[in-house]
């Protein structure tokens, strides 16, 4: 959905939209012009822009680098942006970066479009049900402290519940990144703590709070925590490539042809997401194959029993 917004104002409108500022601003000149197309358009854009405005084609310039426009050129959204973003003001996850203030100037700004679909139009039947409490107070400002953190690389001090139901403080804890899980439908933190990968689930966080700015950045970058690479093979019937590179998109991922119907497709996922991984595996069905690791197909392996067991006690 993103070429919504960036095919409708192409790259030749916003490059000729700052020229005409420009001339509006009575700063144009055929160096600043030429500058403008150069850094903000394509190799061949000098070849077909300058001409066209500089000899009046376009008409959008005078002679002396002036412009008929009595007003600078915008940019109103078109009516399927205005749906898209309305549909995005219906997810319950819009909460955690805007304020209630900011979000209800949107929604009456929008409140005669009609959104482009509705969440109650979904029905999701392979995803746990106890999600995070998207709009909850203490939720919202916990993510957008963390938020906060990740981006300014700043320590954190929380204060967590184990699953166990034990508290347990973490001090100048290193943010890594925010990730959301569609399988869980939580969100989770991943952050450095004493040279060890630690992965805390939000709805898990009691209070947390941003301190000091990391010194050492190249510690923060992800590539640095463990990785674990998954080999699938993948019998092309229904489209299974298509639908396996949209499902995997997230993650970093190598593809090599076998023949005409057979692919292998290569993954790189956190271990802390294992159990996920295993779920998104298991729901392509015979269609993709696991070649490596052993650990993983032996994981396979185990589910399957469970699941063929649950069936013949049913």
């Amino acid at each position: 959905m993103s070429t919504v917004f960036s095919e409708v104002y192409g790259t030749y409108y916003n490059v000729v939209a700052k020229v005409l500022t420009q001339a509006l601003e009575g700063k144009l000149s055929a160096a600043s012009m030429q500058q403008l197309v150069c850094e903000g358009a394509y190799g061949d854009s000098v070849l077909q822009l300058l001409p066209a405005l500089a000899d009046g084609t376009w008409k959008l310039l005078t002679p002396e680098l002036g412009t008929p426009l009595k007003n600078k050129p915008t940019m109103p959204l078109t009516a399927l942006q205005k749906r898209w973003l309305k549909t995005l003001l219906l997810d319950e996850k819009i909460s955690l970066f805007f304020s209630d203030e900011e979000i209800a100037r949107q929604q009456a700004a929008l409140q005669f479009v009609e959104p482009l679909y509705r969440p109650e139009q979904f029905v999701f039947f392979d995803r746990f049900v106890d999600g995070d409490a998207y709009t909850n107070p203490k939720y919202r400002a916990n993510f957008r402290e963390i938020l906060h953190a990740v981006r300014e690389k700043r320590y954190l001090n929380a204060s967590y519940r184990s699953n166990k139901g034990t508290i347990i403080v973490w001090t100048d804890l290193v943010p890594v990144s925010l990730e959301y899980s569609a399988k869980d439908d939580k969100f989770r933190l991943q952050a450095i703590a004493e040279r060890k990968q630690v992965t805390l689930n939000l709805g898990r966080i009691i209070s947390v709070e941003a301190g000091d700015i990391v010194e050492h950045v190249k510690i923060l970058k992800k590539g640095e925590l463990a990785k674990q690479t998954l080999v699938l093979e993948i019998e092309d019937e229904r489209s299974t490539m298509v639908r396996a590179l949209m499902h995997f998109s997230d993650l970093a991922k190598e593809t090599e042809k076998l023949d005409e119907s057979h692919y292998l497709l290569t993954v790189q996922y956190d271990k802390g997401d294992e159990t996920e991984m295993l779920f998104r595996v298991l729901s392509f069905g015979p269609t993709v194959k696991v070649r490596e690791p052993v650990a993983f197909k032996e994981l396979i392996r185990k589910k399957l029993r469970e699941q063929r067991q649950c069936s013949a006690e049913f």
